[in-house]
């Protein structure tokens, strides 16, 4: 998987990519967000990393043993609850407007990153709908700044229903051993 992900990541380095990742393994998801880190700083970009408190531990430690302190300082993490509950409940428009913000002091000064972003949610009503329009706002926000980023899902937690959103908002579907091109001429229903 590693240089399925470097390829990726050297393919769309100039116009950016979004990326949908359904992970199943979490073992194979840290390796895989770290290979990911790891392909960006080679390119000289720094990495904001939306992760759950759960996995957060770990990552750190292991960006601790992986990294020497320069790359560590291109490395921004923050935890996930905080950014997509922000208000209580996942709003797209607070969560567009933190990213927004989160960005615009490395967009503003030419300082290349890319993101990776665990999406979790609380239980609420439309989270769905929610979550299909703010991949949707996410996705044009995205392609006009060319980053590269990854949205994490837990496969376990996606219902076909959002999965079909999901693969309509995003160019790239990875899983914890494959990436792919979505064509978009064969998923029109």
């Amino acid at each position: 998987m590693r240089k399925r992900i470097q390829d990726l990541i050297s393919t769309v380095k100039e116009n950016g990519a979004h990326i949908f990742y359904s992970f199943e393994n979490e073992e194979k998801y840290v390796d895989n967000l770290l290979v990911y880190v790891t392909a960006a700083i080679g390119l000289g970009n720094h990495v904001m990393i939306i992760e759950n408190d759960r996995i957060l531990p770990e990552l750190q430690k292991r960006i601790k043993a992986e990294f020497n302190e320069e790359q560590q300082e291109m490395i921004h993490t923050i935890n996930n609850y905080e950014f997509y509950c922000y208000r209580g409940n996942f709003n797209k428009d607070t969560i567009l407007s933190y990213l927004d913000n989160m960005l615009s002091p490395f967009l503003e000064n030419n300082i290349p990153i890319q993101t990776w972003a665990h999406v979790e949610w609380r239980d609420q009503e439309e989270i769905i709908q929610n979550l299909g329009d703010y991949e949707k706002e996410a996705n044009v926000f995205l392609q006009a700044t060319k980053l590269i980023n990854i949205c994490s899902y837990d496969a376990n937690r996606v219902p076909e229903s959002l999965k079909d959103i999901l693969m309509d908002s995003h160019e790239y579907y990875m899983t914890d051993d494959t990436i792919e091109l979505i064509d978009r001429k064969s998923r029109i229903k």
